[in-house]
């Protein structure tokens, strides 16, 4: 009865444990999307606004990450608006390139992060 209880125990944990993998998959694959982005943004558009259509969806409206936090929290700290601005450009580590935003609406948008992560 013992044993069966562990082997139940090991199960379930190793169950848990895929589904947690599974759905960082999932959302790696949903916020990546290949590693650039068609997303484009009218010069008029408010920042908010721009950030809400092509950031939120893994960054969280908030810019405190999807998931509770635990995923794609951003952390301007130590960093330049122009470092931003660059990264933004460029994605990279799981974070599409957003080419064609203009480099006034990079340079908006990383003010808007130091704005939202303070």
């Amino acid at each position: 009865s013992y044993i069966l209880n562990l082997k139940s125990y090991g199960l379930k944990i190793m169950m848990i444990k895929t589904l947690l993998a599974i759905s960082f998959l999932l959302l790696l694959t949903a916020c990546g999307r290949g590693g650039f982005d068609d997303f484009k943004a009218p010069e008029s558009m408010e920042t908010a606004q721009v950030f809400d259509s092509a950031c939120a969806e893994c960054h969280g409206t908030d810019g405190g990450g999807m998931m509770f936090g635990v995923f794609f929290a951003l952390d301007p700290q130590g960093k330049t608006k122009q470092e931003l601005a660059a990264k933004i450009l460029s994605g990279g580590e799981g974070m599409p390139a957003f080419l064609n935003l203009t480099e006034k609406q990079r340079l908006r948008l990383a003010e808007y992060v130091f704005e939202i992560r303070q």
